[in-house]
């Protein structure tokens, strides 16, 4: 991770600066005094990155005054370049929000990686630089106050940070893994044993099975025999209804020829009754004469039904004409009834209808006329009420009449038919004496047929008895040879159950075998996985690395503090250490000696101090930097120069020039006048009223 550039807005010291670009420098110095923001600009660099900075709330990092800040740091991994963007808003509901960019030069611009959320898309950040923040400020970053960070922790947690910084995390994972794997074929190796055990205690029934299968065969042939001696006796009485249902179905067929038979004869009878009649002519005469004698005495009635219909329409219309006339005589009486009123109300001698002059002896001779005339339409209208009334009474009267005369002509239609009837009967006499001499030779072939079938009948009848009688003394049931199928299927089935558990002893013998063939390839996988968890764990591969990397460190850091003391002072680190059992313990001790020969590291000044942690911090990040993967190719150096002497500070600067092509960058921090010039290029901080800026030098 190499930085491009840094945009800062309400951060720490700073309130909207320029970006500080990052491109092109290879070693430089933030210079400036004390409080001016020059470690403000670090913060930032690991706040973008990972939330996290000096001070534990994030709120203490906006600018005094301000409610919300933001930070933009540009970097490139290998051959891409990222952006990170990380803002904070204070408040009761404050609020934070990560966004996480690549550049893309298909559209030559930034485009969006982030995830859903602000922890997924940390996740993902530190994924990429595969570094978090403890491991960055205890190798690349000798924070302000804190160079001892590494030197101070316990040897287990000196460890830690080492195997973080040599990216072994990536151990444990699969040292997950293999216990997963673990946890998995043992569980699978105790079903194994579980289902071994259930085809054992099966094996361990045979001889049960055995005999069940014996004791079932048994009792199967013994329903088998009983059943085939009753299905033959049933067989014989199945045999019996056959006949007895041809018998019947012989007498139905018989029984209904003869009741169609009996029809026929029947309707034939009729038929000759009714030819006998039609040729008798005589009779047809007279019967024709008793009709024409009636359809003669309805004549009268028809003619008079036909006068009242004449009288009834005259009448009607008479009385339509009188309503007419009533109707119309009601609002012409109105208007002169009207103008009554206003004649008698007028005071003026003249009319008040026509306007014309008027006296009061006219006026009164006036309304005289037409008080007649109105009595004269009231009269009119009583009369013409009167008759109205009188000639609806006759209608009436009329109606009535008519009813009964449609009573006594209801028959006419008939008699007219009928007399049809018989001029036609007349016409055809030779014809229905002919027809009545065939239906009596019919009669007649009809008869012996029906004697014939009867007789038949009878003898078949006979013969059904038999059989009824036959099946009635029957000794079996159709339910007992339903009852003994049922316990003859029952018997098979438990064969076909025994032989089934007997044949099923034969899979389960295969089962064993091969459950046995799994169970000790399961064995075989778990005692692998076993040595793969061994050899993942921290005292396994992870170990030995560490191990191979110590030399290159304690040989990288003594040779930094033997520079930077002319060869006084010497390190070592060692990685077991004997407790009082006199066993061996893994450990990562750090020894120091000088001239006057080995010594806990308290026990140094803090001018000596600092170089022992300067020394440690710089091989940490040596071999930080050449981490695969990890490309953190810089180092952040935040003051420390304040305890060393003339000669110390010349000492640490030959170091840090001495190791500057192992890193892309790398930036010192120090409010040490006479140290700028040591550095090739400078970053001034100047404090201002509205807020830190830096310039470029």
């Amino acid at each position: 991770m190499i930085p491009v550039e840094l945009e800062l807005r309400n951060f720490l010291a700073y309130r909207d600066p320029a970006p500080l670009n990052f491109q092109g420098i290879h070693v430089a110095c933030l210079a400036g005094e004390n409080g001016a923001g020059k470690s403000s600009l670090l913060d930032a660099i690991t706040w973008a990155l990972w939330g996290k900075a000096r001070s534990n709330s994030p709120d203490d990092l906006i600018h005094q005054g301000q409610t919300e800040m933001r930070v933009a740091l540009t970097f490139t991994q290998g051959e891409d370049r990222f952006r990170v963007i990380r803002q904070r808003k204070t408040g009761k509901r404050g609020s934070s929000l990560l966004e996480f960019q690549a550049w893309n030069s298909e559209v030559d611009g930034w485009q969006g990686i982030a995830e859903a959320t602000i922890r997924e898309t940390q996740a993902k950040i530190d994924g990429l630089i595969r570094l978090d923040y403890e491991t960055f400020v205890n190798s690349a970053f000798l924070l302000q106050g804190r160079a001892d960070e590494f030197t101070t922790k316990t040897p287990a947690q000196r460890k830690q940070v080492l195997a973080n910084i040599l990216g072994l995390s990536v151990w444990d994972k699969y040292e997950e893994l293999a216990k997963q794997r673990i946890s998995t074929t043992r569980a699978e190796i105790e079903r194994l044993d579980g289902r071994l055990e259930e085809i054992e205690r099966e094996l361990a029934q045979r001889e049960d099975y055995e005999l069940e299968m014996k004791s079932s065969e048994l009792m199967a042939n013994e329903k088998a025999a009983e059943l085939e001696a009753a299905e033959k006796e049933w067989a014989s009485l199945e045999g019996t209804r056959s006949e007895l249902v041809a018998l019947q179905r012989q007498i139905d067929d018989l029984t209904r020829r003869i009741t169609s038979r009996e029809r026929e004869l029947s309707e034939a009878q009729n038929e000759l009754k009714e030819a006998d009649a039609q040729a008798d002519q005589a009779a047809v005469t007279g019967a024709l004469d008793e009709v024409r004698k009636a359809l003669a005495q309805l004549e009268p009635l028809q003619i008079r039904l036909k006068e009242l219909d004449a009288e009834r329409e005259k009448l009607t219309k008479e009385a339509a004409n009188l309503r007419g006339a009533n109707n119309a005589l009601a609002p012409q009486t109105e208007p002169i009834k009207k103008r009554i009123e206003a004649l008698q109300g007028a005071t003026e001698p003249v009319c008040p209808t026509c306007g014309q002059p008027l006296t009061d002896e006219h006026r009164q001779d006036l309304i005289g006329e037409l008080d007649i005339d109105v009595a004269e339409r009231r009269k009119q209208y009583r009369e013409n009420r009167s008759r109205v009334t009188e000639l609806e009474t006759i209608l009436e009267s009329l109606s009535s009449e008519r009813k009964s005369l449609n009573h006594q002509l209801a028959e006419q239609a008939a008699l007219q038919k009928r007399a049809g009837e018989l001029e036609t009967m007349l016409t055809h006499a030779d014809e229905a004496k002919r027809r009545a001499d065939g239906l009596r030779e019919r009669l007649k072939r009809w008869s012996d047929e029906l004697d014939q079938d009867q007789k038949q009948r009878s003898t078949l009848e006979e013969q059904a008895q038999v059989c009824e009688k036959r099946l009635r003394a029957a000794s079996i049931k159709q339910k007992e040879i339903d009852e003994l199928r049922q316990v003859k299927r029952l018997a098979d089935e438990r064969v076909g159950g025994a032989r089934q558990k007997l044949t099923a002893l034969v899979s389960f013998e295969g089962q064993r075998q091969e459950r046995l063939r799994e169970r000790d390839q399961k064995a075989e996988d778990l005692s692998l996985f076993e040595d793969l968890r061994l050899a993942f764990s921290k005292r396994g591969v992870p170990a030995m690395i560490i191990e191979t990397a110590v030399p290159e460190l304690e040989r990288a850091a003594t040779e930094l503090l033997s520079r930077m003391t002319d060869g006084r002072m010497h390190l070592r680190i060692e990685t077991q250490r004997e407790i009082k059992t006199g066993e061996l313990r893994e450990a990562l001790d750090i020894i120091i000696s000088d001239e006057l020969g080995s010594r806990p590291y308290e026990l140094y000044s803090g001018g000596e101090a600092f170089r022992i942690d300067f020394a440690l911090r710089i091989a940490l990040s040596r071999l930080l930097a050449r981490r695969a993967g990890a490309q953190l190719r810089s180092l952040y150096i935040d003051e420390g120069f304040g305890t060393q002497d003339t000669r110390g500070r010349e000492h640490l600067v030959a170091a840090i020039n001495s190791i500057q092509d192992d890193f892309d960058l790398i930036l010192v921090i120090t409010h040490i006048a006479e140290l700028k010039e040591a550095f090739p290029v400078r970053i001034e901080v100047t404090k201002t009223a509205e807020g830190s800026v830096y310039q470029i030098a």
